[in-house]
């Protein structure tokens, strides 16, 4: 496949800093059988290949589970319901079949990720026979943290390996002393009158059950307690941004990136436990992404109806407020598949992200991904787009998606616009110019489609970005302009 920067001809014979980029389709947001999928990681591979995918971006459940304690006590009386995920797998194990994976087929590149649930909580209580729980897909990816030690002590709800003791912990060990009484109990001999025949005599007997009792509940509690840690963001209070928040800034500091996942979509349901009504919610959460703040992406375009990604919506006020320097970091836009099996008609390959990368390795993705060196395709079940030129001009300095172009105030700027289908036949396409989430341009026509739009850099900090619609969706990542 011809590098990008040499789509670019006719602008510049390559992209800011000479740098060279290959086009690199891939499937974001995967889960094998490690986890909740139902395909072992080479089958995948497999799948993607005939799909015309070069790479996974997989995100196994890094902790499924969900867990209810009555209070004081909550660890002696915790039900928990839990489903496979890598921590009770062992990272280790998960990131040595990764590896294996790879080496077996190096034509599809798999990249390790996980699925974090960092708090959901509950409403409602047992006695009233109703109960909901709330937020639990409201979930962040992770990539590009790959020591097991790191990934251990993730921040995320239930998780003991990043807990600490405090005095809920203590709180727990209470009923670890009735072991003394037991023991006393059940060693200690109790004179008592018996009747036999006619007679009355004194015996001595040990208070085998109450003692045998009192072990047991003590015992219990000590190994329910067990690692004697609380984990951070008990689920028993809603905690709102600041757990999602605490872990990207883990990941940050590790190096790492994280996306949102699925913001807009809707999760409900119930089912009764004995006489208890338990349902769960996860209403749409895009205030959340308003809310915090660093993290590299969210799902902007998936299997689902969004609103977000739209002109003047929230992801124009997001990357506003990083072009007025109110956020360090804007926030790409990725296409995100949550792909576990074939039923309800998912497949491998209509929903991608395409990376623009220096290197075909894990390293070139990651750092096309933190850098927004990508754009979110929706293929339809005949074709796709490609995006073959985005890129901003003003006189010799080039930008495309995820750069910053620094002009002064009066110069010319040309944005440049080429979509194509994947197959190369033509097809009706119309592409939307959207500068700082305003539409400033909308071109209809046949694919390939080759436009240019022209203006006078005004001074104040802008950003473009490109809708495109035909045979399926392309979603482009900003070019940012601002003066020197």
């Amino acid at each position: 496949m011809a590098p990008f920067a040499l789509l670019l001809l006719g602008v510049a014979p390559a992209a800011a800093g000479g740098a060279e980029y290959e086009r690199l389709p891939a499937v974001l947001h995967v889960h094998s059988d490690l986890t909740t999928g139902d395909f072992p990681l080479e089958q995948l591979q497999t799948m993607a290949e005939k799909a015309g995918v070069d790479a996974l971006l997989m995100t196994e459940n890094y902790l499924l589970r969900i867990e209810y304690g009555l209070p004081p006590f909550r660890a002696l009386t915790r039900v928990v319901r839990e489903e496979r995920s890598v921590l009770g797998l062992g990272l280790e194990h998960y990131l040595q079949r990764v590896a294996e994976a790879r080496t077996r087929n190096p034509r599809v590149l798999l990249l390790p990720g996980v699925e974090v649930l960092p708090h959901y909580h509950w409403t409602g209580a047992p006695w009233r026979l109703d109960m909901e729980l709330h937020d639990t897909q409201k979930n962040l990816l992770v990539f590009g943290v790959t020591d097991p030690a790191a990934l251990q002590a993730l921040p995320a709800a239930s998780n003991a390996g990043a807990g600490a003791f405090d005095a809920a912990a203590a709180l727990d060990l209470v009923p670890v002393l009735l072991v003394v009484p037991g023991a006393v109990l059940v060693a200690t001999k109790r004179r008592a009158l018996a009747r036999v025949g006619r007679s009355v005599v004194v015996v001595r007997r040990r208070r085998l059950f109450l003692g045998g009792l009192l072990l047991a509940i003590g015992a219990t509690a000590f190994v329910r307690a067990w690692p004697f840690v609380t984990a951070p963001y008990p689920p028993y209070r809603e905690l709102g941004s600041g757990p999602h928040q605490a872990l990207i800034d883990y990941v940050e500091r590790l190096g790492g990136a994280t996306v949102w996942s699925f913001p807009e979509a809707h999760d409900s349901g119930e089912q009764w436990v004995g006489p208890v009504r338990v349902s769960w919610r996860t209403d749409p959460y895009t205030d959340d992404l308003q809310r915090t703040a660093r993290y590299t992406a969210f799902g902007a375009i998936y299997e689902d109806t969004t609103r977000f990604e739209l002109p003047g919506g929230g992801w124009d006020r997001l990357l506003s407020q990083y072009t007025a320097g109110a956020r360090s970091r804007p926030a790409w836009a990725v296409g995100e598949s949550g792909f576990h099996g074939l039923s309800a008609g998912k497949r491998v390959g209509p929903i991608q992200t395409v990376f623009l990368v220096a290197e075909r390795s894990e390293r070139g993705v990651l750092e096309a991904l933190r850098q927004g060196r990508m754009y979110a395709l929706q293929r339809s079940a005949a074709a796709g787009l490609a995006l073959a030129q985005f890129a901003v001009r003003a006189g010799e300095r080039v930008a495309i998606s995820g750069e910053m172009l620094a002009a002064p105030a009066g110069t010319a700027l040309e944005v440049h616009v080429a979509v194509e289908t994947l197959d190369g036949s033509a097809g009706d396409v119309r592409a939307t110019l959207v500068r700082n989430g305003a539409v400033v341009a909308v071109w209809a026509g046949s694919t390939p489609l080759r436009q240019v739009h022209r203006e006078v850099f005004d001074g104040a900090p802008a950003f473009y970005r490109l809708d495109a619609r035909g045979p399926g969706r392309l979603l482009s990542n900003p070019i940012f302009v601002k003066a020197p």
